[in-house]
């Protein structure tokens, strides 16, 4: 795991969307760290629908936008176009997890 919060969170750029209100930016963090996002996309993949996977990762890959969490961005976005063209998803899916499970790490720790 790299020690690097930054990789995860850009906190600085998360803050000015959010109009420099830090208060609501850690609200915001702490919503995406107890909110189901990895457990729903998780449900939708073992029922076999790539659809509902396709638009879970969608969401995921927009609250972390909007939350400057970069990792999950990045992965999340590869996730859900690799879902939605067919191509092998697993490696990308494991790779979601483990950034997720950082993200959430560090925001615990703010």
């Amino acid at each position: 795991m790299e020690n690097d919060t930054n990789v995860y969170i850009n906190a600085e750029d998360g803050v000015k969307r959010v109009g420099g209100n830090m208060a609501l930016y850690k609200k915001l963090l702490t919503r995406f760290a107890e909110g189901n996002y990895l457990e729903s996309l998780t449900t939708e993949l073992e029922n076999g629908s790539l659809e509902g996977a396709a638009n879970m990762a969608h969401t995921i890959k927009g609250v972390s936008a909007n939350l400057s969490l970069t990792k999950v961005n990045e992965i999340s976005a590869a996730l859900e176009s690799a879902l939605k063209n067919g191509k092998p998803h697993d490696e990308l899916y494991a790779q979601l997890k483990t950034a997720a499970a950082a993200t959430i790490e560090r925001i615990n720790s703010l």
